[in-house]
């Protein structure tokens, strides 16, 4: 199942929403290779996504920190968490090569729509207005 980037997932913060949309991208082929039973591609895209994520979660709790989010250290609890789990399905994939493709794919489709509709979301108030001490600027 192919995820669509939408208006309504952008936080408003110009490169958190291109991260969002890469990591989409990533999914998608992650999920291309599944369909076309091609296992190095798949390895590939799970590398892909598994750095990206990485360095998306890097870059977004310095734009919370930036805006002084007030949850901040719990939301980066949860990309930790989120971490550890894409990394024991990368682990499954590439040293136990016992991945339960189903379970890791409705994983990373639930994780990027609920951590970006539920998670991310909060932040956005945060981009704008008075909450704001770099208004109209990506923190970074």
């Amino acid at each position: 199942m192919t995820i669509e980037w939408r208006d309504a997932m952008s936080i408003g913060d110009e490169v958190i929403d291109e991260d969002h949309q890469n990591l989409i991208r990533l999914i998608n082929k992650y999920e291309m290779a599944i369909a076309q039973k091609n296992q190095r591609e798949l390895e590939n895209a799970f590398n892909g996504l598994v750095d990206y994520a990485h360095e998306h979660f890097e870059r977004e709790e310095r734009v919370m920190e930036a805006v002084y989010f007030p949850n901040r250290r719990k939301h980066a609890e949860h990309h930790r968490d989120l971490l550890h789990r894409i990394e024991d399905f990368h682990k499954s994939l590439s040293v136990d090569h016992k991945l339960d493709l189903k379970a890791s794919s409705s994983f990373l489709h639930d994780w990027l729509i609920n951590h970006v509709l539920n998670e991310d979301m909060q932040i956005k108030p945060h981009l704008t207005g008075d909450r704001c001490p770099r208004k109209g600027q990506p923190a970074g």
